[in-house]
């Protein structure tokens, strides 16, 4: 079995095999797999050649990493998201949601679109607790602003 050089692999994802395919087909290549920053879709583009990527997991409680990636690859600045402002984005989801769906429903969409944006924070696993029994929208959005205060 050949051996691997660990510098083209991303995550799980094996570059050398995308880019094999990059480098025998005459249709676009889409890279996918691994992408979790800005970073990550760099060396994708360079390694592989491809012609785009597309981002799964990765955006899931960071909808900005496609802003991050689009920056970074174009060589503007990337400022890390702030708390204040991923707060910001969450009761802007939120008021989304609602209008969409109604209350009742959204909050219920959205518990689980809050884990993942503060996955990795501070006490987080104490705070998805309560958020997850928690049915009304006022009380959601002064748990969450209690909780950002004190990160």
């Amino acid at each position: 079995m050949e051996e691997i050089e660990k510098s083209t692999i991303l995550g799980h994802v094996d570059l050398q095999i995308i880019k094999k395919v990059k480098e025998n087909v005459s249709i676009p290549v889409i890279g996918n797999g691994d992408v979790k920053s800005a970073d990550d879709a760099k060396k994708m583009f360079e390694y592989t050649g491809v012609d785009g990527i597309m981002i799964g997991r990765a955006s899931l409680g960071q909808p900005w990493i496609i802003s991050e990636i689009i920056n970074n690859l174009t060589g503007k600045k990337v400022d890390k998201v702030s708390n204040e402002k991923k707060l910001k984005i969450i009761k802007e989801h939120l008021k989304l949601a609602v209008k969409e769906k109604g209350e009742y429903i959204a909050i219920r969409e959205m518990r689980k679109h809050i884990c993942w944006y503060i996955k990795n924070l501070k006490e987080s696993s104490k705070i998805r607790e309560r958020i997850n029994k928690i049915e009304d929208i006022n009380e959601l959005v002064t748990c969450l602003e209690e909780y950002f205060n004190t990160l």
